[in-house]
């Protein structure tokens, strides 16, 4: 699967680093969202939107969110499915 470099982009800025970066009232979607032109921002919806219409495994969503470049786990397999719709969700203006 091709990532699209607006997706990179996004994933990027999820890494254990920037905690501290992080203004109070933030999370690292917001943060991560925060760092993204609007043109940008379009890709990595179609993008996510595309990946989650496709049903895709958890395991295949672990290997897609570090193929391109986030650098930060979460506990459960599921926990990348939840945050990627999230993300979506906060991208369309949720």
């Amino acid at each position: 699967m091709n990532i699209p470099e607006a997706f990179s982009d996004l994933a990027e800025w999820f890494m254990f680093e920037v905690e501290e970066d992080i203004p109070e009232g933030q999370d690292y979607v917001a943060y991560a969202i925060g760092h993204l032109d609007e043109s940008q921002k379009k890709g990595a919806e179609r993008f996510i939107d595309g990946l989650l219409r496709q049903e895709l495994s958890d395991r295949e969503l672990i290997d897609i969110w570090f193929r391109a470049g986030a650098r930060m786990g979460f506990a459960k397999d599921a926990d990348y499915r939840v945050v990627l719709i999230e993300v979506l969700h906060r991208l369309r203006g949720d």
